[in-house]
């Protein structure tokens, strides 16, 4: 019986590809955790009047809503495109919790530095 060997650049990508993708299942299931008091309170910034309007309040609620969401179906989808050995989509899928939290926080920023730290800009 003939054994097939990969070339090592394809093992190593594999294993970079891998170690990345439990690093960031671990990383940014154990964030869903925190995310879900705050999704729970997110009502309550469209409290003071006005704030209903706020493009940056109603951007950080979604972002909020979204992380669970976006984070569960980007490391599904990133690993079903790791056995398919599409790493660089699998990657970029994996990554795609970073975008809900960098919105969130530009909106956070928006928000104190326009608003004077009010929900209702």
């Amino acid at each position: 019986m003939s054994e097939t060997t990969f070339p090592e650049k394809q093992i190593k990508t594999r294993n970079n590809t891998r170690l990345y993708l439990i690093i960031a299942s671990v990383v940014f299931g154990i964030l869903i955790l925190p995310s879900l008091p705050m999704i729970m309170m997110s009502a309550m910034m469209f409290d003071s009047p006005g704030s209903e309007d706020s493009i940056p309040t109603i951007t950080l609620v979604i972002s909020l809503v979204a992380y669970p969401f976006v984070t569960c179906i980007g490391i599904a989808v990133a690993w079903i495109l790791f056995s398919r050995k599409k790493h660089i989509a699998a990657i970029i899928l994996a990554s795609l919790p970073v975008i809900s939290i960098l919105v969130g926080i530009g909106a956070i920023i928006y928000m104190a530095v326009f608003c004077d730290g009010n929900f209702a800009c």
